[in-house]
């Protein structure tokens, strides 16, 4: 067994409705779960596009509108996964897991987990 390699914990986030826009890729996913250090969503790719190492931006829809831009990622999987409401012959979902990078200090994701996400996360980004 593989032992975790996380440094911070994962918050899920499956019903507050929140996009995943990859500028790169230009797909567009729904967030799954997040963490001061990546973060993994679900998309269905166009045709053979699959999401890479890129630049995302996490917009939060609904009466607490949020945007968050410009994310510098890496990839770190992306894998086949079927739907809630999915059947075996429908379009392929596929949940990709992206680790921040260049991400020093980034007090609009601090802000965004703790205010929009209402995450208790005390420590600085």
């Amino acid at each position: 067994m593989e032992t975790e390699k996380r440094q911070h914990p994962r918050y899920s986030v499956r019903n507050v409705g929140v996009e995943i826009f990859s500028r790169e890729n230009k797909l567009i996913g729904k967030l799954e779960n997040i963490s001061k250090s990546g973060l993994a969503f679900c998309y269905t790719p166009v045709g053979d596009e699959k999401a890479e190492s890129d630049t995302i931006d996490v917009i939060a829809t609904g009466p607490a509108r949020f945007y968050l831009s410009g994310l510098d990622c890496r990839k770190v999987y992306d894998i086949s996964t079927l739907a809630e409401d999915q059947n075996f012959t429908g379009d392929e979902t596929r949940l990709c897991g992206m680790e921040f990078v260049r991400l020093e200090s980034n007090h609009q994701l601090a802000f965004f987990l703790r205010n929009y996400l209402n995450l208790a996360v005390d420590e600085p980004i």
